[in-house]
């Protein structure tokens, strides 16, 4: 395997969390693009999330408002 090959890993947010936490604790000037990649590829995927329960919560809002 070389250095530049991608590969996908699946973890859960929170073990996300954990590895940003530590990379925290390095030197910046190592691992910020580390960080930055993993939060970029992160807002993708959870961006569909978040608008999905914004819609939700918006339909559950307009219901509520059309209750008597």
């Amino acid at each position: 395997m070389t250095q530049s090959q991608d590969i996908e890993i699946v973890l859960t947010l929170a073990e996300i969390n954990k590895i940003l936490d530590a990379l925290g604790n390095m030197p910046y000037r190592e691992v910020f693009e580390l960080v930055g990649k993993i939060q970029t590829q992160a807002e993708a995927q959870l961006q569909p999330v978040h608008q999905q329960q914004s819609n939700s919560e918006a339909t559950q809002i307009t219901t509520i408002e059309r209750t008597p």
